[in-house]
């Protein structure tokens, strides 16, 4: 089944599910009919593709807690990623999933931990300080943000969602002077309009191929 008509068929089920009950059903059935193209990458990986089967079973797990996450199961989604992390304790791709299944759920505070571990786990990894800071900013916390931010700046100077998230940080603290800095240099960084890492801010948009990382 497509990706379109797979979520065309899933919006039709949601009209028609509106119950207590039935939204039940519809959670079950969502789930399933994302877990179809899990079921055919886990069969085909197993038939074709040069890999092992510790391999095939972390792909297909990394498929089944999206599958689950996309279906609204947040608690088996969550015990899906940390199978993986039995097996890979310092998985960045499951901290920052497990950060994102949160995150989208304005659960923050449970969030930050798995951001903070990416982090440790790669100082560098602009995403992990990004989302990070993102909790901070939606917990009001803005001068944590702007630690965060300044951390990631200093080795991404030209990381425009950082600067600018940083200008909205020090507008919130009211710095003026030092927020409009940040906006002037996320400009600077962009004159032709191409966004620096863009994307980072449109958590919402359509995939059309299933990946690991999901924010």
């Amino acid at each position: 089944m497509g990706f379109e008509n797979r979520d065309l068929l899933i919006a039709i089920l949601s009209v028609t599910f509106v119950s207590a009950e039935g939204k039940s059903v519809l959670k079950r059935l969502k789930y399933f009919l994302y877990m179809v193209p899990v079921l055919w990458t886990f069969l085909k990986d197993l038939a074709w593709e040069p890999l092992s089967l510790r391999e095939i079973k972390t792909n297909y797990l990394f498929g089944k807690a999206n599958a689950y996450d996309r279906a609204d199961f947040l608690r088996r989604a969550v015990r899906a990623y940390k199978e993986i992390l039995r097996r890979d304790p310092n998985s960045i791709p499951v901290f920052l999933n497990l950060g994102g299944l949160y995150y989208r759920r304005s659960m923050f505070e449970i969030a930050i931990p798995y951001y903070e571990k990416v982090i440790r786990a790669n100082p560098k990894h602009y995403q992990g300080h990004y989302w990070l800071a993102m909790c901070f900013w939606k917990l009001q916390r803005y001068h944590a943000a702007i630690n965060t931010l300044e951390e990631v700046i200093q080795f991404l100077p030209t990381f425009k969602d950082a600067l600018n998230l940083m200008g909205e940080c020090y507008e919130q603290i009211g710095e003026a002077a030092k927020a409009e800095r940040c906006y002037l240099k996320a400009i600077s960084t962009d004159p032709d309009g191409i966004v620096i890492h863009g994307g980072v801010l449109d958590s919402g948009a359509q995939e059309k191929r299933e990946e690991r990382l999901k924010h």
